[in-house]
């Protein structure tokens, strides 16, 4: 019983059985999806935790972080994104489907990952923020190159901002100053890794389909997916080892540089097109299922290593 609830509490075990079961068993996703954003709220407050409010005290220092972010998921992950889509894919409504992926900031769960993964969590809140409200420029500024015309301003970004990231932080403040978070600490690991079971079976479940029917149609999508996420973070991983930036860094930059928002991108393209314009986000999607698992294994790997050396 002890071993099966170790188990349970382990990361890796939780997104495999998420991937698993909504791979096998989807049925469920069309009632969790409502779970999906209270979830996501619940794991960035819990992230946020980590956060200090002393990074806020000298908002010079936060110029720098919001910089990188900005040019990590626009300037890097979106021009490699388009490049790549126009040598690779065919597809019209496919290709649409990636500006629109391109466009978009990174993911959610970069924070929540950044502190799973030992990574650098102020660092990574002040970039995922640089990138979000830089986005409410860009986005549009992609959509009107690449399709002649579009939202000038998206509400569900501003509203993305608010609700994830403004509002977590500023309730994990609130939990700072009542020390509550003593309490949590203990837990957070436990309620961080099924709220990501929510998440993941959720968007795993609901989407499925796209790997059933036709599956062969994707492979230029996912091979783009795989270039992106797998290649690039380890090259990315690479460059920045090299460049001597602590571990810590090293982490929060790579999920920056290689995780887009993926649920904002198939919501914007089907507002704006049709659903096979969807596909590319949906397909993204999966991929960043094992991505996530790859990124986990490899800490425990890097710390197992680190530690070995210093027995």
């Amino acid at each position: 019983m002890t071993n099966l609830a170790a188990m349970l509490r382990n990361r890796d075990v939780v997104f495999i059985l998420a991937l698993v079961l909504g791979l096998s068993w989807g049925d469920a996703a069309v009632w969790s999806k409502h779970l999906v954003l209270p979830a996501l709220g619940v794991i960035m407050t819990l992230s946020c935790l980590a956060v200090p409010s002393s990074i806020f005290s000298q908002p010079r220092g936060l110029i720098r972080p919001a910089l990188s972010g900005l040019i990590l998921s626009y300037v890097l992950l979106t021009v490699l994104m388009i490049a790549l889509s126009a040598w690779l894919i065919a597809e019209p409504a496919f290709f649409r489907g990636m500006v629109v992926l391109a466009a978009v900031p990174p993911a959610i769960v970069v924070l929540p990952m950044s502190v799973v993964l030992d990574g650098d969590p102020p660092y990574t809140l002040v970039a995922t923020m640089g990138a979000y409200l830089g986005g409410l420029v860009l986005l549009p500024a992609v959509f009107l190159i690449f399709f002649g015309s579009g939202p000038l301003f998206d509400l569900r970004l501003a509203l993305a901002v608010v609700e994830l990231i403004l509002g977590p932080l500023l309730i994990s403040r609130l939990l700072l100053k009542l020390g509550w978070n003593r309490w949590l600490d203990p837990k957070r690991g436990t309620i961080t890794n099924w709220g990501f079971f929510i998440c993941v079976y959720t968007i795993v479940g609901l989407n499925r389909q796209v790997f059933l029917h036709d599956p062969m149609s994707i492979l230029p999508v996912a091979l783009v997916a795989v270039l992106t996420t797998f290649v690039l973070g380890e090259s990315l991983r690479w460059f920045l080892t090299s460049r001597r930036l602590p571990s810590s860094r090293v982490i929060s930059m790579l999920m920056l540089g290689t995780l887009k928002n993926f649920g904002l991108a198939a919501g914007l393209a089907l507002t704006l097109f049709d659903a096979r314009s969807a596909v590319p986000a949906t397909v993204n999607t999966i991929f960043f299922v094992p991505y996530l698992i790859w990124l986990s294994l490899r800490h425990r790997w890097q710390v197992k290593k680190a530690t070995a050396k210093v027995e």
